[in-house]
């Protein structure tokens, strides 16, 4: 049944309601970084155009929540986790955090602020920000839903996505709570067994599945959406995230000048499966892009809703160069018709950025509405270069494509980086020359920022099956954000990864600016964006 069809088919109509709950986060380390979830987006605009009465509250932004910050101490120790509550307000925090890290060597700045002790205790300053958990409960209360989904997409949210879904069905104990989510595929049995309150879990793509759920026609446990092509998603409605207050300018990437931005992605699946990353490692995986047509439309759609910028989230943007040299034109084509701003989030493929695509960008920018602003293009580790500088064995192999690069960033794009601190290979030697290449390219002009990352072991991952016994706790979950360290490798303790992160941002700020939505060390005054200056550091 094609999909006009499936809209006119009569249904008993359901109220579903998704939470993404709001974060708690290392204030230390973490910056404070949200958007809406697209999948999130896609289930909750599917299950609308299907009939049925749908609602996505984002307790991050939602009432300004952005404004609600406090801050509490988590201390873990012999197995035992304790919180308390910190009287410093985060604005003090940060100011304090942010002299001592400007004054401080690396070493003495972990002295007084890593996570770690000497014994294996782990105590994090923690900073929750959104919504209180009784506003959340009283505005499900008042839209009395059938269906709750709460995505749990980052293991590092797990202990506020859990204390809602609990809470939900002690209030509400006839409300079915469903979890989805990256944290809920890798392991479905073992969030079942530790969360017994929750009604159903889907692992893998829900989006036909939590219809199955929503409409009664699948009441398993566990319900496996397996990999799903993207042609069976529906077109976003941005009317779904409006009244959730998110900022004029986005707060996990680069600004927008006060365009009306969203996050949109134009593939899903990835033709790699990094050591690092969730995104290969899904059975059946592989890249599946958006029909042209429907891209057509989405964009119509949004330009006529007042967005006029994406964030692009694909996690493979560019792939195969003969399918490249078909799909890119056909994509910024597209994207110029309806005049759109863009910049990638998700990671352009440093490998691909030749000639042919660094043309095609430039084109873009030459004329007509719409621009390209901001590219994240990752200095990653593959098999080849492991144990080695990868800043350097990468612009090495394809310099060319280095070139490339200043040939943006020379007609105003601003091009970023990043380099993975931690990985199970590294020493603090092959860190400190990846830290002075980092600082040649951009002293170069080659790029605008080289940001840190730290080499978190991720559920589902390689180095997760590899390395995921030297994670201290592995109920740290604060731990599994990118921004936080969690575990010591072969060569480094956790502390000595954390003084790796502190030296690396120090010295690149030499030669650099940052800023909130890349860093939680940023080095602009406030770390504000309103410094930035396209292009140009």
């Amino acid at each position: 049944m094609d999909r006009q069809k499936e809209k006119n088919v009569e249904r008993e109509k359901k109220k579903v309601m998704f939470v993404k709950p709001h974060l708690e986060t290392d204030a230390v380390w973490d910056p404070i970084r949200t958007c809406p979830y697209i999948g999130a987006w896609y289930m909750t605009s599917g299950l609308k155009e299907r009939g049925h009465d749908v609602k996505y509250l984002d307790e991050v932004t939602r009432n300004n929540g952005l404004e609600n910050r406090t801050l509490f101490r988590r201390d873990m120790i012999n197995g035992e986790t304790t919180e308390t509550p910190v009287e410093t307000s985060y604005e003090d925090f940060q100011a304090q955090k942010m002299a001592d890290y400007r004054s401080m060597t690396p070493e003495s700045f972990v002295d007084k602020y890593s996570a770690f002790g000497e014994d294996g205790e782990i105590s994090r300053t923690m900073v929750r920000t959104g919504n209180d958990l009784e506003d959340t409960l009283n505005d499900i209360g008042d839209m009395n839903p059938d269906v709750v989904g709460i995505p749990l997409i980052a293991t590092a949210n797990y202990i506020p996505a859990t204390k809602l879904g609990r809470a939900i069905k002690d209030r509400f104990p006839d409300v079915k709570v469903v979890f989805g989510g990256q944290h809920i595929s890798a392991d479905p049995e073992g969030f079942l067994r530790d969360n017994d309150y929750v009604d159903q879990v889907v692992s893998g793509d829900a989006i036909s599945a939590m219809t199955d759920i929503a409409e009664g026609r699948n009441n398993d446990k566990i319900v496996y959406g397996g990999f799903r092509n993207f042609d069976e998603f529906p077109l976003l409605d941005p009317s779904i995230i409006e009244g959730n207050d998110y900022p004029d300018e986005p707060i996990h990437t680069y600004p927008t000048d006060g365009r009306k931005s969203v996050d949109y992605m134009f593939s899903k699946g990835c033709f790699r499966r990094c050591d690092f990353c969730v995104a290969g490692s899904q059975e059946g995986n592989h890249v599946t892009p958006i029909d042209y047509d429907m891209v057509d439309e989405q964009l119509r759609i949004f330009k006529k809703n007042g967005i006029e910028e994406l964030v692009i989230q694909d996690d493979a943007y560019l792939w195969d160069k003969n399918h490249v040299r078909e799909h890119l034109p056909k994509l910024l084509g597209l994207m110029k018709k309806h005049g759109m701003y863009w910049q990638n989030n998700g990671g352009m493929e440093f490998e691909m950025m030749d000639d042919f695509v660094t043309e095609e960008i430039l084109k873009y920018n030459s004329s007509g509405e719409g621009r390209a602003t901001s590219l994240y293009v990752p200095f990653n580790p593959r098999t080849w270069n492991k144990g080695q500088s990868v800043s350097g064995t990468m612009s090495e192999r394809y310099h060319a494509n280095l070139d490339n690069l200043k040939k943006l960033k020379d007609a105003g794009v601003f091009v970023f980086t990043s380099g993975i601190i931690g990985t199970p290979e590294q020493t603090r030697e092959t860190i400190d020359e990846d830290i002075e290449m980092n600082k040649k390219l951009i002293e170069e002009g080659y790029l605008s920022s080289a940001l840190s990352l730290s080499a978190t072991m991720l559920p589902a991952t390689k180095w997760y099956d590899s390395n995921g016994h030297n994670i201290v706790d592995k109920e740290d979950y604060a731990g599994f954000s990118l921004f936080t360290t969690h575990h010591s490798t072969p060569h480094m303790s956790p502390r000595d990864i954390e003084t790796s992160m502190i030296r690396w941002s120090q010295e690149l700020d030499k030669v650099q600016t940052t800023y909130k939505w890349g860093t939680g060390f940023p080095s602009a005054e406030n770390g504000s964006n309103q410094d930035l200056k396209r292009g140009d550091e």
